[in-house]
């Protein structure tokens, strides 16, 4: 249960308040009913420098790291693709760097909201070597795609989807992913769409995907369920 945004040909000094108003979300950000507020078990922020993806994480809340997350934006100007998560975690004990997303694997990165509940059913399947015991169901989820025999990255991933759609239990399956030449974003879920939403706009020469709109002077647009969308940088 998380807040996502990705930004195509991101550039610091345009995006700036985009990435203000995205932070803020981490207090005010929809949470589902009955939920306590917030967005504050870890942020995690991904890039591409001179196609070389750059990974931060934090286990703690971004608005404690508002800072230095905007000093790491800010050196790095200029990106094709850009990933920023707020986490909310579904699994009790869990909030720590090690498990804040996105995670990433050779140049390719994925950020998730949702929860995909038997995950554990996946774990035959993933070939990526080094997987840790505790891995929970997102980065599973990323590497049950990446362990494909399907070359091609977003056709590997929709085979992962229909295999959760078919034989597993999920609340939704909204992400964002890239390997630094495309931004993916797909929205699904289960149930509560008003809270499993992604929404699309475009700034100049920028896509912006977010969890939620986050600037009223952009005309946003609801992805419908099911939806993959893919931007080249």
């Amino acid at each position: 249960m998380c807040r996502l945004l990705g930004i195509t040909n991101f550039n610091y000094l345009k995006h700036q308040k985009i990435i203000n108003n995205f932070c803020d979300l981490a207090r005010t950000g929809t949470v589902l009913a009955g939920d306590s507020p917030g967005h504050e078990d870890g942020w995690g922020l991904a890039f591409y420098d001179n196609g070389k993806l750059v990974v931060h994480k934090s286990g703690l809340n971004i608005l404690d790291e508002q800072e230095p997350v905007l000093d790491i934006l800010e050196k790095a100007g200029d990106s094709p693709i850009m990933i920023l998560h707020l986490r909310k975690s579904a699994w009790s004990n869990t909030t720590s760097t090690r498990h804040a997303h996105p995670f990433d694997y050779e140049n390719r990165v994925f950020a998730h909201n949702g929860t995909v509940y038997d995950y554990k059913g996946l774990l035959k399947d993933i070939t990526i070597p080094g997987l840790r015991e505790d891995a929970l169901d997102t980065e599973v989820f990323f590497l049950h795609f990446l362990s494909s025999d399907v070359a091609d990255l977003g056709s590997a991933f929709l085979k992962t989807v229909a295999l959760i759609k078919n034989t597993h239990s999920y609340s939704a399956l909204n992400c964002l992913f890239s390997d630094g030449e495309k931004m993916y974003a797909y929205r699904d879920f289960s149930k509560e769409p008003d809270y499993y939403s992604l929404f699309k706009t475009q700034s100049e020469n920028s896509v912006i995907i977010a969890s939620q709109p986050l600037s009223s002077s952009l005309l946003w647009k609801q992805m419908d369920k099911e939806e993959f969308y893919v931007i080249t940088a």
